[in-house]
């Protein structure tokens, strides 16, 4: 006797309807001869969608999601923005919290200059995952968070798509912009600093990096309302005579797209940034402060009594329901993630295929062990290595899947399933826009391959909510 599926959530039922019907629309639009499909990919590199010389995406469909997943992501984000600035309040006043945190030397340095404004993350992206009305939030990315321009340069070129707006005109579908939430959130930041004239603005990273053509749309959405900006190299910066310039020209604030461990490394070359920093004479965004954010141990001490106990009871609801369990590795015991007590790293050998393994100071994937991905003798190394080196185990979530279309090299229309994370970008820790990673892999990360595309707002009728 076969068991019967369980049935589908509405809202995932509502999805998989809508994928459907476009993907029925764009069938229909190649089998009558529409060629629109075989030159978006061209002018998706054209308009600079593009990330270490790749094409961004090469899908034919946007995300999808509906207006109530929207709102309650909403929702949950806003309950994550107060649990995290507790947990950040009160690490910065307990000396053994934030030694748990494993800020080096440079970034405590760093951390110690105040740069003249209270937000520590303005400008954010969370990693998550979306499912149905499931939402876990796995990592928050507060240092050089790209993909705020990228995801509205694709939704642009989405609403000119032909399949995409017959689409539309069946099922009405919202875009998701952020460009103006993002120059918002940097403006507001310049006015806390104290700046009270139109300022003048770099991108500050270095030339080389793959997220290159990202800078140039940046820039001209600043240009759009009036503010004169630029892409610098940090190498190419000044500090002389109480002035931060470049070839000349005086910069008053700066995006700051650079890593911090990355200019710590080279700090001979940019030494003029962060003497501007410290002298208050640039308004900085991030900050510097927000490498606190950027480790991933902080998700481990949102599960810690010494901060849960100031979380109100929707905050603490919210943590448990979308923050995976996550620990950081040692040798202690713990609740575990099915409410026993544990004893963490031979509870962790022993149940290798439910986590995932992270180092606290890592981005782009690197250094990122997946349990069920690994043998045994490998994943003991690892925690012995999590050990010296800060790490944290994290209860692992499956990935959701949806069938994509893509052109293949004779032209012909084909479907791939791809593994997706739906991925909130934050400005000043409100949602304001959306990037959608879609991989082949069970590691959606665009340094691994993965892709982007765009998420529309799926505006459902009231017998589909």
């Amino acid at each position: 006797m076969t068991s019967e599926r369980p049935p589908k959530h509405p809202w995932t039922a509502a999805i998989d309807e809508a994928v459907d019907r476009y993907h029925d629309v764009l069938t229909a639009y190649v089998a009558r001869g529409g060629e629109d499909h075989l030159a978006l990919v061209e002018r998706m590199v054209a308009r600079g969608a593009v990330f270490a010389g790749r094409p961004l995406c090469t899908f034919l469909r946007p995300n999808f999601v509906l207006r109530p997943q929207y709102m309650q992501l909403r929702r949950a984000v806003e309950h994550f923005r107060s649990a995290i600035i507790k947990a950040k309040d009160i690490v910065l006043r307990e000396p053994q919290l934030l030694e748990l945190l494993a800020l080096t030397d440079g970034e405590r340095r760093l951390f110690s200059y105040n740069p003249a404004f209270e937000s520590v993350g303005v400008v954010t992206r969370l990693d998550a995952i979306l499912s149905g009305p499931d939402i876990s939030f796995v990592e928050l990315n507060a240092e050089g968070a790209f993909g705020p321009s990228y995801a509205d340069r694709l939704t642009e070129i989405f609403e000119g798509f032909q399949p995409m707006r017959e689409f539309i005109r069946g099922a009405p579908a919202t875009p998701i912009y952020s460009g103006n939430s993002l120059v918002g959130a940097i403006l507001d930041a310049w006015h806390e600093f104290g700046g009270t004239h139109v300022p003048k603005v770099a991108v500050v990273d270095w030339q080389e990096v793959a997220t290159r053509t990202e800078f140039d749309m940046i820039c001209e959405r600043f240009k759009r309302h009036g503010i004169p900006a630029r892409f610098v190299d940090p190498r190419e910066l000044e500090f002389k005579d109480g002035l931060l310039s470049s070839r000349g020209e005086v910069i008053d604030l700066v995006y700051r797209r650079v890593l911090t461990s990355e200019l710590l490394g080279r700090e001979d070359e940019v030494k003029a940034l962060i003497e501007a920093y410290k002298a208050r004479v640039v308004c900085v965004v991030n900050s510097f402060r927000a490498k606190l954010l950027d480790k991933k141990v902080l998700f481990a001490l949102l599960f810690d009594p010494r901060v849960t106990s100031s979380f109100t009871p929707e905050e603490e609801a919210s943590v448990r329901q979308c923050i995976p369990w996550t620990r950081r590795v040692e040798e202690t015991k713990t609740e575990g993630p099915d409410g026993q007590t544990i004893d963490l790293l031979p509870w962790a050998r022993d149940n290798r295929t439910r986590l995932v393994l992270k180092p606290n100071d890592e981005l782009g994937g690197r250094g990122v062990l997946i349990g069920a991905s690994v043998e045994g003798a490998v994943w003991e190394r690892a925690l012995k290595l999590g050990l010296v080196d800060p790490s944290v185990l994290q209860l692992r979530v499956p990935l959701p899947t949806s069938m994509f279309p893509e052109v293949g090299a004779a032209g012909e229309l084909y479907f791939s399933r791809r593994y997706m994370e739906l991925d909130p970008i934050l400005f000043r820790g409100e949602l304001g826009g959306l990037l959608g990673r879609l991989s082949a892999t069970n590691m959606c990360n665009v340094h691994t391959g993965a892709g982007t595309v765009p998420t529309f707002i799926i505006e459902q009728s009231s017998n589909a909510a």
